[in-house]
């Protein structure tokens, strides 16, 4: 069975599960006891995937925010060669930072 390959998995090798631990698992952790998503709101394999990347993305850019900054955030967004193809960094450039306006414009409402 499955449960029976992963456990064999996890004897032969522990140290790397730690590791595992170590690195992913507060990730999860955040997302669920701190930010409360501890369930999806969609049904549909789909759907659940779409409402998973978004809540990754927004963990990705709060993190983001917290290791650079906003101002130098942007400014590496702005100077980004991607090897994607151009039409769709365009699009995701776009859309990444307008989020990122969205998102400053609504802390300074809150803070204010």
């Amino acid at each position: 069975s499955a449960v029976e390959e992963n456990n064999k998995r996890y004897q032969e090798n522990p140290q790397l599960y730690r590791t595992r631990q170590e690195i992913n698992e507060h990730i999860f952790g955040t997302i669920k006891r701190q930010w409360g998503y501890n369930h999806t709101n969609l049904t549909g394999l789909e759907k659940v995937n779409g409402e998973h990347s978004l809540i990754m993305l927004v963990y990705n850019i709060k993190r983001s925010i917290n290791i650079l900054g906003v101002p130098d955030l942007i400014d590496k967004l702005k100077k980004w060669k991607s090897p994607y193809k151009t039409k769709g960094v365009i699009i995701f450039r776009r859309v990444y930072l307008s989020l990122f306006k969205d998102l400053i414009e609504m802390n300074l409402k809150i803070a204010a």
